[in-house]
């Protein structure tokens, strides 16, 4: 989770697949966002199981903001024949905490590497242009629990913050729980504010979540 004026970046808008074929050969481009290398990896397990006829799952990420973290694989094909043309094409769209995989089903017509190059460059690109590339931020949930006497007060400093009332799910019980998900990049102007109200008795719970969760950005 980048931090510093970081939390913002640009990624494909949504998790697709996109599909052509040359010279008999099908290559599927799949886009993905990931936050790490592992996650990253994990992800790159499950496509052989996808796509179990295929032997070629060829494969770049590029993760992080400040310094991102780039590696490609060519996975059995000639050395600078696949991994680096998608690379290259994550670069170009200049997106990052992002894996794409390129699946090919050889037709029985070699490309040649040349060929090859174009193929997973094109691959790469028709899975990124299909999926859209969106501005996404970092968010934390937030939990706030109140008596029913400072529901307005908490409501109040919540709409002051932007947060309305499609941003928060509001449970009444035997008190009253807002459930909210906060860019990082609000969370420092709230904290102390929200910490003031507890302290005040105003709030009786203030519970922030660890696991970042990746949104479009406001």
């Amino acid at each position: 989770m980048e931090e510093n004026g970081l939390n913002t970046f640009r990624a494909p808008a949504r998790d697709c697949d996109a599909e052509f074929t040359v010279k008999r050969s099908r290559f599927i481009g799949s886009a993905r966002i990931c936050l790490s290398a592992d996650e990253a990896a994990e992800m790159i397990k499950k496509f052989p199981l996808l796509y179990p006829k295929s032997h070629q799952h060829c494969w770049a990420y590029r993760i992080g903001t400040s310094a991102p973290l780039e590696h490609s694989s060519d996975a059995g094909e000639p050395a600078g024949s696949a991994g680096r043309p998608i690379l290259g094409a994550i670069k170009r769209h200049e997106l990052t905490n992002t894996l794409i995989v390129v699946t090919r089903y050889f037709g029985g017509i070699k490309l040649g590497v040349r060929g090859l190059i174009d193929a997973y460059k094109k691959a790469a690109e028709l899975a990124i242009e299909t999926a859209g590339a969106a501005e996404k931020e970092f968010n934390n949930t937030l939990l706030l629990r109140c008596g029913y006497d400072y529901s307005k007060t908490l409501t109040t400093a919540l709409h002051k913050w932007g947060f309305t009332e499609s941003r928060v799910n509001v449970e009444y019980g035997a008190d009253v729980t807002a459930r909210l998900e906060v860019p990082l990049s609000k969370r420092a102007e709230i904290e102390a504010p929200l910490s003031e109200m507890a302290g005040r008795g105003f709030l009786t719970e203030v519970a922030w979540g660890d696991a970042p969760l990746v949104r479009d950005k406001w």
